[in-house]
């Protein structure tokens, strides 16, 4: 007979608010948004996203959202498609704080907008992007902070928020692109020598913590690995650092001995994504959106928050 081994795990969020724009609201020289304009937008976007959840559909959210935040979703939607669960209608009060839009010379355009729940008591800091002239705004990452965490000033010039290439660390201890590799070094192996330069955060620490419950499992032989993806948005900070966007992909793989499964909770995404559980192998695949602040001078980059969730699932057996 066949021993089961319950997984139990950390819940992350899997829902997120946009603000996706008209598609003249923002041209090359324009560097900022109006507010009653991007008010608009939300009324906009809620009727996509409340038909959505109606219809239980992602397809929707497919022309107001992009990369890794539309796999989150559409990850969300599987998990309660599979688990014949409702999502909640996008009904919450929220307020737009900030809206800032580099100038560019060339498509793709982007712009960050910073977005509070009340309810929640968190702040969602979101990138839209549009690809040309005649394709729409899409929200591309949209990491959470908690309410009361201070987002850094952005640095102007001549009106417009400065971009910053992934690959530039001048006036910083090191580039985005840098932080990213070494961020997601330190995930996967704390004693990283990325480690000297990566202090421990609410998240390392979160998940560290679900990784040792997996490599505790009798009978399981667990294996987690972190990939950063290439950082596509990043802004000069007023203090001469940089305010990085960092996709990262996360791998959890299981090998249990013969005679074994692993199950996680009734209602998990996990459950849904693996629902006869693991007997054998299998990988659960996620992404996961950090902000990444990096000081300028000489300060250590340290993470301000997160989204991510569960978007695949694969039993190996």
């Amino acid at each position: 007979m066949r021993r089961l081994l319950l997984v139990l795990t950390c819940s992350l969020a899997l829902a997120a608010c946009a603000v996706p724009h008209h598609r003249d609201d923002v041209s090359v020289s324009k560097s900022a948004a109006r507010q009653a304009e991007v008010t608009e937008v939300f009324d906009r976007y809620r009727e996509v996203r409340n038909s959505a959840i109606e219809l239980l559909d992602p397809k929707p959210l497919s022309t107001v959202e992009t990369d890794a935040v539309l796999a989150i979703d559409t990850g969300s939607f599987e998990v309660s498609q599979r688990l014949a669960q409702k999502q909640e209608g996008d009904t919450a009060d929220i307020e737009v704080t900030d809206v800032e839009t580099p100038r560019f010379d060339t498509y793709p355009l982007w712009f960050f907008a910073v977005v509070r729940d009340k309810a929640l008591g968190v702040n969602r800091v979101q990138i839209f992007e549009r690809s040309s002239s005649v394709e729409p705004w899409l929200l591309s990452a949209s990491p959470e902070t908690l309410g009361e965490t201070a987002i850094p000033a952005i640095r102007h010039s001549s009106g417009a928020a400065l971009p910053v290439a992934a690959d530039d660390g001048r006036g910083m201890s090191m580039s985005a692109q840098d932080a990213a590799a070494a961020y997601a070094s330190v995930l996967a192996d704390p004693d990283a020598p990325e480690a000297a330069t990566i202090p421990d955060d609410s998240f390392i620490k979160q998940m560290r913590a679900t990784a040792a419950t997996n490599s505790a499992l009798d009978g399981v032989q667990f294996k987690q690995t972190w990939e950063a993806q290439d950082v596509q948005y990043a802004l000069r900070t007023s203090d001469g650092g940089a305010l990085a966007f960092v996709t990262l992909l996360r791998q959890d793989t299981y090998a249990v001995e013969d005679g074994l499964t692993i199950t996680w909770p009734e209602g998990s995404p996990q459950q849904a994504f693996l629902s006869q559980g693991i007997a054998g192998s299998g990988t659960l695949t996620y992404l996961h959106q950090v902000l990444l602040y990096i000081p300028g001078g000489r300060g250590d980059p340290r993470a301000l928050g997160q989204y991510g969730g569960v978007v695949s699932g694969e039993d190996n057996s």
